[in-house]
C-alpha cells in the first residue's frame, strides 16, 4: 500500500513540475581572459567554440596561459578563430592554439585578404578576410562586421582593427581590436551599435583612448570589459565627461581577475569574476 501511495505522489509531483521549454536557448559564454596587457576570448554556445585574438603580453617571453585557459574551459575544438589585427598580443599564438584546438574544418578570420605570411600554412583549418558589412551567423550567434571601412597597413596597423558586434537574442556586445570606429558607430551602423549590453574597450584603455566619446554615447553600455588594462590606467574622466556617465563598478578590469559572462539571450545575464581555472562554467 505504502508503494502505490509513493508512487502515486511521485507522479502527482512530476505533473506539478513545470515542463521545460524544449525550443530553450543554450546559454551563451563569453571568457575574458586575463593573459597581462593582451587580448584573449573564448565564446562559447551549445557545441560551438569561437576564439577572438589570444595574444602575448610579452613576445620575448611567451607563455602558455592561452593553451592552459582553454583547455582548462573543456573545449575539444574550435570552429572559429578571429584576429582583430596583426600585433602580436593579439595574435601571436594563432597557430599554437590551432595545433591543439583546430581540424579542418576551422576557419580563420582577420581582416587582411591574405593570411599574415607569418602565420601560412595555419596549423589547422582554412583563412578567409573579414570585411565591413559582413555577416557571420553561428550557433544561433550573430556577428556583424562593422570596420574598418577600408585598410590602411594591410591588417597591421591599429586603425585596421576589426570591430564586430555579437548578438545573441535581444543582447548586444561590441567588439573591438585596438581601435574603434567611430564614424561607423555613429552612423552606418548606429542603430545596430545603440544600447549593447557590454562594450570591450579597444586597445588596453591605454592613453589616448582609441575609441571617441561621441562613439561611447551612441554604444552607452551596461558594463564595460577591458583587456590587460594597467593599473595606472583610468576610465573614469572618459565616463564622467559631457553628459556620459557610467558606474565604476561596471568597469572590468585585470582586477577582476579572469570573467565569464553569461545568457540565455533573454532575461538572464550573469557577469562572473575572479573565475578560477578550475571553476570555468561547463555547458
Amino acid at each position: 500500500m505504502m508503494k502505490k501511495l509513493l508512487c502515486l505522489l511521485l507522479c502527482l509531483m512530476a505533473l506539478s513540475m513545470p515542463a521545460l521549454a524544449e525550443d530553450a536557448s543554450p546559454v551563451m559564454q563569453v571568457h575574458q581572459m586575463m593573459i597581462g596587457c593582451a587580448d584573449g576570448y573564448l565564446i562559447r554556445c551549445g557545441d560551438v567554440n569561437i576564439m577572438i585574438d589570444g595574444g602575448n603580453a610579452n613576445p620575448n617571453k611567451p607563455t602558455d596561459e592561452v593553451l592552459e585557459y582553454l583547455h582548462a574551459s573543456g573545449i575539444d575544438t574550435l570552429d572559429v578563430y578571429i584576429v582583430t589585427h596583426w600585433h602580436l598580443d593579439h595574435c601571436m599564438n594563432l597557430n599554437k592554439v590551432l595545433a591543439e584546438f583546430g581540424d579542418a574544418d576551422t576557419v580563420v578570420y582577420s581582416p587582411s585578404p591574405a593570411l599574415h605570411e607569418d602565420y601560412n600554412p595555419l596549423a589547422h583549418g582554412t583563412y578567409q578576410q573579414m570585411k565591413m558589412g559582413d555577416v557571420l551567423e553561428i550557433g544561433g550567434m550573430t556577428f556583424t562586421c562593422i570596420g574598418p571601412e577600408k585598410l590602411t597597413q594591410n591588417g597591421r596597423g591599429n586603425p585596421d582593427s576589426l570591430n564586430f558586434v555579437l548578438q545573441y537574442g535581444q543582447r548586444k556586445i561590441l567588439f573591438t581590436g585596438d581601435f574603434a570606429h567611430s564614424k561607423m558607430i555613429n552612423s552606418t551602423y548606429k542603430e545596430l551599435c545603440s544600447g549593447v549590453d557590454v562594450l570591450k574597450f579597444p586597445h588596453h584603455a591605454i592613453q589616448p583612448y582609441e575609441i571617441g566619446k561621441q562613439a561611447i554615447r551612441t554604444v552607452r553600455p551596461q558594463w564595460v570589459i577591458v583587456p590587460g588594462v594597467a593599473g595606472k590606467h583610468t576610465l573614469w574622466d572618459f565616463f564622467d565627461d559631457n553628459g556620459v556617465k557610467f558606474p565604476k563598478e561596471n568597469v572590468l578590469t585585470n582586477a577582476d581577475g579572469h570573467v565569464v559572462i553569461l545568457t540565455d539571450g533573454g532575461e538572464y545575464f550573469e557577469i562572473r569574476t575572479q573565475v578560477a581555472l578550475d571553476a570555468l562554467p561547463t555547458l
